[in-house]
């Protein structure tokens, strides 16, 4: 949430910004007395009778467990990515927009959330250039019109970056090949939107589909006591209104089962 600038499909909240529906989402768990630890998961560990959830600081024991750990943005997995983040390379743009005011960027990816950080960063940046290995976009065909009448955005079909540049521990510029010609592209900034991969950790024996968690239709995974929702877990629609659903269907069902015992 904390990554989305402008949230148009959540019911009711039209035009609501993620950071600001985050808030008020634990401002909400918070005023119902639910204690929030703040720590590192380190490990997950299923016993017979019980969960163990091994933090940083201390362990805890629960009977249920619900895993809502989301997913990671893809990396480039190009030279000098790591130690260019905070210093040319970003993966939100909402958290970082503003150090590139008035300056040139690129957007590295074809899909939505590529197109509206793209359009998110034209209000900010002097120019941004899309980096797109396809000759289309995959979203929907709105979205494409927006990026096509923007004057501080342009496009460069069938290219593929190549390596990152850099001067002073700091991103200069892009190297591109863009219909078996490489190119090269003085940028301020690099945001990446090349896809996520499911945040899954721990000694559990789970039952995955290409690397998500499968789960049945009351979240419930192939483990009895443990549930899993939103992003973590494998669907077709990943959208903030059934993230919500799938937190009240877990729940619900956890008390169903704690009622029969």
């Amino acid at each position: 949430l904390n990554k989305i600038s402008t949230i148009k499909n959540y019911p009711g909240l039209p035009g609501i910004s993620g950071p600001d529906l985050a808030y008020n989402l634990y401002n909400q768990v918070k005023s119902m007395n639910v204690e929030i630890l703040l720590d590192t998961v380190l490990n997950i560990k299923h016993l017979k009778n019980s969960n163990k959830v091994i933090l940083k600081d201390q362990e805890l024991s629960c009977k249920y467990l619900i895993l809502a750990t989301g997913k990671e943005p893809r990396k480039l997995n190009l030279e000098y990515e790591d130690e260019l983040v905070g210093k040319g390379i970003s993966y939100c743009a909402l958290c970082d927009a503003n150090f590139y005011k008035d300056k040139e960027v690129a957007v590295i990816g074809a899909g939505e959330s590529a197109l509206k950080e793209a359009l998110y960063l034209a209000n900010i940046c002097s120019l941004v250039t899309i980096i797109n290995k396809y000759d289309y976009f995959k979203c929907k065909e709105d979205i494409v019109k927006e990026i096509e009448k923007n004057n501080n955005i342009q496009v460069l079909y069938h290219s593929f970056i190549k390596s990152l540049e850099k001067d002073n521990n700091c991103l200069t510029g892009i190297t591109y090949e863009q219909d078996q010609e490489i190119k090269e592209l003085p940028v301020s900034g690099v945001f990446v939107y090349i896809g996520s991969t499911p945040n899954i950790f721990g000694n559990l024996k789970l039952e995955l589909d290409k690397n998500y968690i499968k789960v049945d239709n009351n979240m419930q995974t192939n483990i009895e006591t443990i549930y899993a929702v939103g992003d973590v877990i494998k669907k077709d629609l990943y959208q903030l209104v059934n993230a919500a659903s799938e937190g009240m269907i877990a729940a619900t069902n956890i008390i169903k089962n704690l009622n029969k015992k």
